[in-house]
């Protein structure tokens, strides 16, 4: 059985709103909710002035995952973040004195969804590898973004093109050459028909049923063992 991460009984779902006949964007306005604020406060609390030897960054697909790799591993992934909540989410851990070893930072699905550009994404992922740093992370691994259901991928309340996916993909490959970070991305491959979620490992068309969190838990664990 997965191991349940207690963070998850606060998801919240951000959509985008109806205004007449104009679809308003969602956007990553996380870091100004109570919700999100309580989360964060929950992780500084428990690793503060604590070191892990891996830590995981992400958004719901990785949060659902849960914390199954033991004490020295912790999973900081929140629903709906981006690297414009990561980015936040860092300095308060900063500011705790939380430190890691090495980080595997799998963002980018719902900064697709937001529509970040590509300018403000280069630059807030730049941010989030210095804040890292500074928490004395000596390695750190990033991870491609999921890419949705074709069906999800048209609908602008679920998810972003898969289009913009690979746009952000090709973004966060750029960032590993010139930051001179690990890339890995072979061991999702399974999730995926031709650079879209399978229909039979998710509930949604987004987010991962039982089986694909499998698939992505055992993706991680080859990382980090």
């Amino acid at each position: 059985m997965l191991a349940i991460n207690p963070l998850i009984w606060i998801e919240k779902k951000f959509l985008g709103i109806y205004t007449g006949s104009k679809l308003i964007p969602p956007q990553d306005h996380l870091s100004s909710t109570l919700w999100w604020k309580i989360a964060v406060l929950y992780q500084t609390r428990i690793t503060r002035n604590k070191q892990y030897k891996w830590v995981l960054f992400g958004d719901s697909i990785s949060a659902h995952i849960g914390n199954p790799f033991g004490k020295y591993f912790f999973n900081f992934a929140i629903s709906g973040m981006s690297l414009v909540s990561l980015v936040e989410q860092l300095k308060l851990l900063q500011k705790a004195q939380t430190k890691c070893d090495r980080a595997i930072v799998a963002i980018g699905t719902n900064d697709a969804w937001y529509g970040i550009s590509d300018q403000i994404f280069l630059s807030l992922m730049k941010e989030a590898i210095f804040l890292l740093r500074e928490m004395e992370t000596t390695q750190i691994v990033l991870i491609p973004a999921f890419y949705s259901t074709v069906a999800a991928s048209f609908n602008p309340l679920r998810a972003g093109s898969l289009q913009r996916v690979e746009e952000i993909n090709v973004l966060i490959h750029q960032v590993a050459k010139t930051e001179k970070l690990s890339l890995e991305g072979e061991g999702i491959f399974a999730l995926y028909a031709d650079k879209s979620l399978k229909e039979d490992l998710t509930t949604d068309g987004v987010h991962l049923n039982q089986e694909g969190c499998q698939v992505y838990q055992q993706f991680l664990l080859q990382i980090i063992t």
